[in-house]
């Protein structure tokens, strides 16, 4: 059992590939946390820029799925280049939420990994968001007569709501609103997950160990009992790790290419 890219995802891949066949198009930044979906891309056309350049090389750009701060969309379309705009609809949800939990005069909160290009994109949208990473920093947040959280949309639901627990225990004199911003796929694959949990004895995922879906179904996994170990290719494979397993279950983090898992089942169906 599989399962990769969310429908939004598809979609956006979809408008790029359209894109593409036209001509060569500069992406402002890695279009996704995995590599191998960069590198795919990148041999279709896709040129990696920065959005902190002054020009890029093509007259159009795009905007990657984790989105970019509205002052540099603007910037870029008053150069004269055309903006190809690949936020992810999950992501615009997220910071429209973040937005009006702010202008309710709630603190603004986003449950996600500091290092994550996605939580980065929605926290920026608010001045004074503060990114929230687990309970134990929820824990060190200072009082607010009131707090509104929304969560990165591919974080694991179990992590947004013990964030949310954690800090209406610290400050129970304290409004909290929590605005469930996950994604509808991180749902799909978490319940994939539970699935799988009862048939194998091991859980290979496919996609980057850092990406945030992939901590996900990691977490997800491990909360059931059951090995889980992100893989980022079918190169990648330690044989170690699922040595003496006669079943292993596969499962795909939300921008792993469908060739990487399909290589990685091949290695597994091939390999003994």
């Amino acid at each position: 059992m599989t399962l990769g890219h969310g429908a939004e995802t598809r979609a956006a891949l979809a408008r790029l590939d359209a894109l593409l066949k036209r001509g060569t198009a500069t992406v402002l930044g890695p279009l996704a946390p995995d590599a191998a979906l960069c590198e795919l891309y990148r041999r279709r056309g896709a040129l990696e820029g920065s959005p902190d350049d002054a020009r890029a090389p093509t007259r159009v750009v795009v905007v990657p799925f984790a989105g970019l701060p509205k002052p540099v969309l603007r910037r870029w379309k008053a150069s004269g280049h055309e903006v190809l705009d690949l936020t992810l609809p999950a992501v615009r949800r997220a910071q429209t939420s973040l937005g009006l939990l702010a202008l309710e005069h709630a603190k603004p909160l986003v449950c996600g990994f500091h290092d994550d290009a996605e939580c980065a994109s929605i926290s920026g949208e608010v001045a004074g968001a503060a990114v929230v990473e687990d309970a134990d920093e929820a824990a060190l947040l200072p009082f607010a007569p009131k707090f509104g959280m929304v969560c990165q949309t591919l974080v694991s639901r179990r992590r947004a709501g013990v964030v949310a627990e954690a800090l209406r225990q610290r400050h129970p004199d304290s409004r909290m609103v929590f605005l469930d911003t996950t994604s509808p796929a991180t749902g799909e694959r978490e319940r994939s997950v539970e699935a799988l949990s009862r048939w194998a004895e091991v859980i290979l995922i496919a996609g980057e160990a850092t990406e945030a879906s992939v901590r996900a179904l990691v977490e997800t996994s491990r909360r059931l009992g059951l090995p889980a170990f992100p893989v980022a290719d079918a190169g990648a494979i330690d044989r170690g790790v699922i040595a003496g397993a006669a079943r292993i279950g596969l499962t795909a983090g939300e921008f792993s290419p469908d060739l990487v898992v399909d290589a990685i089942a091949a290695r597994l169906e091939t390999e003994p």
